[in-house]
């Protein structure tokens, strides 16, 4: 990740004036000494002047490097302490070599030699570390083209001066250091005109004056090496001004500003193709002089040879070059675009998980949590760095009624990346950071890649169900009051109603006998609220019972219509008992309750004149019942809704028909608590079918004989 860009100016931290104050002193340092060495060359004065020189700009130039290196952020850091490390050591060897000279003059040369040689293996070092090299495949390719570039470049001194080396030098540590040092030289310079070529406008200028630095440097080392083996070196002529400018270029190249944004360099579309260009005239010319300095009469037919083989490879390497670079720079461009849209695609997703009021945290395969939304952070009080560090079990789970922690194999989120499949749990409880429980329910849904249909994970949602347990508590518990102290007074009323309606009191007059039936139907329409609200209770409770016993479905059925006829009748509505079989294990008192609930909803939205009809068909291991009629029919975005408790199709319907909105509710939880399950369809204007399953007498055949006769277990 990279920061904003930051300007690295100068080691003075000058910002943009500072290359020009340093070429301000520089200059006419060097105006001054390229002066004397012209008007007394090899004199006291300029021998001196050269000398004094020399450690003054390598001094400085030392210090700038050290300075800008500690401006300096990552590998460019340590390239430019290195490269202030190689001019200490030089300055520190013409020190020595200072120091020991007199009668001692080979020792002297042969320590400056050393030292200088050892400068520029660092130098070597220092420039291998800048960041125009981002990977090691760079520095490989930037190593094999020096070697490219510096043997040719050796050829051409092995034509030029090699030769007047070998003959002249007497071995020795003086002799081997002068035929080291220009191979030295050589590979320093190549090296820094290669980087020079590979490198992007935060290090260009930098490296333009380092390369011509090392260039200036190895041109006087290499006529230094000739001088020194053929009739030995002495200060004070053109020479060591070329050592003087090269101190002082790389000494300026400290103060060049340089934007850096971290290590990354963004390298110029022609770089690849000016290095390449660069090794292959070095080579060119490498070829032309050993071919003509070998003499001959067929010397003119091998530099046509040599032009001919080099300009067919450098055109080939060209090409190649630049499809690399076409396909490189295109594929760079699609990461990029890619990682823009994954980024993008992220942030939106996670906007869009903080927004959701539920809780949400993601598992890897192994359980671990991955990602956490804002609501569950909050809810749990945790952050990001719970994310992979356990499973949501260890985290925030709370244990069993027994203290005992939940088994993780048996989890609601094991099962999801287990089995693939959504796991719920209505009824679980979660723990806060600081160990308070809160009641929630969750969905795990697993996360399956749709190419290889393989389980990377789960999505848990849960949500906070405290309040609306809480609620639900205060609401039952209210209901249950009311109903109870509700059901002694009301007895009495409709009793006492009752009497007075049946004349036992007197006779009473017509209006007043039409208002104590009124009063009468009222209070046993309410008591058999009560009576609902305290089955729904008893339902919710578990202290609801049913005795289930094996059943002849046509009995209960038929039992059933006979009850209902008087209802039927007085609503002029036709009841039939259509075709019935089975045999079923069932409490024969809540079938008729449930019978009694569906045929009454039945006749109570009916035209008179119509039919309703009771049907049983076994299927499989169950019986299906159903209640048909011929109503109003139900909206298909409500087939679903008139299930749960005070729901009815039409608000108005209770006040119309007297219905409490519980008989439906009560129908369905009876069903399931037998083992069965109910359902309607309905079609607008045509009516309605109610059905119910129960089960038959042949599962019970079925769990009997397994049970009798388990099946073998196949051997793994």
């Amino acid at each position: 990740m990279s920061g904003p860009a930051s300007t690295a100016p100068g080691p003075a931290g000058s910002g943009s004036r500072a290359p020009y104050v340093a070429t301000a002193v520089v200059v006419p340092v060097l105006v001054v000494l390229a002066a004397i060495l012209i008007m007394h060359p090899g004199s006291a004065v300029a021998t001196a002047s050269a000398s004094g020189g020399l450690l003054l700009v390598g001094s400085a130039a030392a210090a700038s490097c050290f300075l800008r290196g500690r401006r300096s952020r990552g590998r460019r850091r340590r390239a430019w302490q290195l490269i202030g490390l190689a001019g200490l050591i030089v300055v520190a060897g013409n020190i020595v070599s200072s120091v020991v000279g007199g009668g001692t003059a080979g020792l002297s040369a042969a320590l400056n030699d050393v030292a200088i040689a050892t400068a520029l293996t660092v130098s070597i070092v220092a420039l291998l570390l800048f960041p125009a090299l981002r990977s090691s495949r760079g520095v490989a390719v930037l190593v094999l083209d020096g070697l490219v570039a510096g043997s040719a470049v050796l050829l051409i001194a092995s034509s030029l001066i090699y030769d007047d080396l070998l003959s002249t030098t007497t071995g020795g540590v003086s002799g081997a250091t002068v035929l080291i040092l220009p191979v030295l030289d050589v590979v320093v310079a190549t090296i820094a005109v290669l980087l020079l070529t590979r490198s992007g406008a935060a290090d260009r200028a930098a490296l333009t004056l380092i390369a011509a630095g090392y260039l200036s440097y190895m041109l006087s080392d290499l006529n230094y090496a000739v001088t020194q083996a053929q009739e030995g070196y002495a200060f004070g002529t053109w020479t060591d001004l070329g050592w003087v400018v090269g101190y002082s270029l790389i000494g300026l190249a400290a103060w060049v500003p340089t934007h850096e944004v971290g290590d990354a360099v963004a390298r110029p579309r022609t770089a690849q193709i000016a290095g390449t260009v660069t090794v292959f005239a070095v080579l060119l010319a490498a070829g032309i002089i050993q071919t003509v300095s070998a003499g001959g009469p067929t010397a003119r037919g091998q530099v046509v040879l040599w032009i001919v083989l080099v300009a067919a490879a450098l055109g080939r390497e060209l090409i190649i070059s630049r499809e690399t670079y076409e396909l490189r720079r295109d594929l760079e461009q699609r990461v990029a675009d890619q990682t823009a849209d994954l980024r993008h695609w992220a942030e939106q997703t996670r906007a869009l998980l903080d927004s959701v009021a539920d809780g949400i945290y993601g598992v890897d395969v192994g359980g671990r949590v991955t990602v956490i939304n804002r609501s569950a952070q909050e809810m749990l009080g945790l952050d990001e760095a719970a994310i992979g560090l356990a499973h949501p079990h260890d985290l925030f789970h709370a244990p069993g009624p027994d203290g005992a922690p939940y088994p993780i194999d048996s989890c609601y989120v094991t099962e999801a990346i287990r089995d693939a499949v959504v796991a719920r749990s209505e009824d679980d409880v979660y723990l806060r950071s600081d160990g308070t429980p809160f009641a929630v329910e969750i969905v795990a849904s697993p996360i399956v890649d749709p190419a290889t249909s393989k389980v990377s994970g789960a999505v848990v949602a849960f949500r906070d169900t405290t309040a609306r347990r809480e609620v639900e508590r205060m609401k039952d518990r209210f209901l249950s009051v009311v109903s109870h102290e509700l059901r002694t007074p009301l007895t009495s009323i409709r009793g006492s109603l009752g009497l007075i309606g049946s004349g036992a009191l007197g006779e009473l007059p017509p209006e007043v006998q039409a208002m104590a039936n009124h009063g009468e139907e009222s209070a046993e329409r309410l008591g058999r609220l009560i009576n609902d609200i305290l089955d729904v209770e008893r339902l919710s409770s578990g202290a609801f019972e049913v005795h289930a016993s094996l059943h002849l479905a046509a009995r209960l059925v038929e039992s059933s219509a006979a009850e209902l006829a008087a209802l039927a009748q007085g609503a002029d509505i036709a009841l039939e008992v259509g075709e019935v079989g089975g045999e079923v294990i069932a409490d024969p008192d809540r079938v008729a309750q449930v019978l009694g609930n569906l045929v009454g909803n039945a006749v109570k939205f009916s035209d008179a004149g119509s039919t309703v009809r009771i049907s049983a068909a076994p299927n499989g291991d169950e019986v299906v019942f159903t209640v048909a009629d011929e109503g109003r029919g139900i909206p298909a975005d409500r087939l679903e809704d008139i299930f749960e408790r005070f729901r009815q199709v039409d608000s108005s319907d209770s006040r119309i028909e007297g219905g409490t909105g519980l008989g439906l509710a009560i129908t369905r939880a009876i069903v399931t608590q037998m083992g069965g399950r109910v359902w309607v369809e309905s079609t607008l204007g045509e009516g309605s079918v109610f059905s119910f399953t129960l089960p038959s007498a042949d599962r019970l055949t079925g769990e009997a004989a397994a049970a009798q006769d388990p099946p073998e277990k196949s051997a793994l």
